[in-house]
């Protein structure tokens, strides 16, 4: 196992040494950069579909890897991103890194304005209800996050903001009365794919 993490540690060093040069910092800073960004990330979901791999998380020697499906919080268009999940009691957490850049992803902003998202992992499709993490909890959650990707050790050292984590626990957990949003709500809210 140690092994394993010093060799998954110099890959993802390699990575981010010949990588993290050619990404710009903070907002994309041209419509060239926003362009390579989307098509990357559907060339990427199309072999997460068609091969079950993820080529850029891959890279970095993660393999629990999932499709987060949210709604745009201006556009309100479905959007798609796949990100590196820990997964604790049967429930994934995933870690806003956004490749150690000092903003958060824009999937975190379409996550934190409320509503349910969808998840794709090991061939199922689930509805969940994101909840971000604070406090203890977080800290907890973030010592995982930190055991189990070797990059974020990295990302740490190019960025003061703390790492978001957000939880994505299933809906069911919230369909009761006391829900805020309607069962029929959120369960047709991300249908249309």
């Amino acid at each position: 196992m140690a092994e394993e993490l010093g060799y998954r540690r110099k890959i993802a060093r390699i990575y981010i040494w010949l990588f993290r040069p050619l990404a710009p910092r903070g907002p994309r800073s041209s419509w060239f950069d926003q362009l390579t960004a989307r098509w990357w990330t559907r060339i990427d979901i199309m072999a997460y579909r068609r091969l079950g791999v993820s080529l850029g998380v891959r890279a970095l020697g993660v393999d629990a890897v999932l499709l987060l499906r949210t709604r745009g919080r201006s556009s309100g268009e479905v959007r798609e991103v796949l990100v590196a999940y820990v997964e604790m009691d049967g429930i994934p957490y995933v870690c806003a890194a956004n490749g150690g850049s000092d903003r958060a992803p824009a999937w975190y902003g379409n996550l934190k304005c409320g509503g349910p998202a969808e998840i794709e992992r090991l061939g199922r499709r689930e509805v969940v209800v994101p909840t971000i993490l604070e406090g203890a909890q977080r800290e907890a959650v973030f010592e995982q996050v930190y055991r189990a990707f070797p990059h974020v050790r990295l990302y740490l050292a190019h960025t003061s903001r703390p790492f978001p984590i957000v939880r994505l626990g299933p809906l069911v957990a919230l369909t009761s009365e006391s829900s805020s949003w309607p069962e029929s709500v959120m369960v047709g809210a991300l249908a249309r794919s």
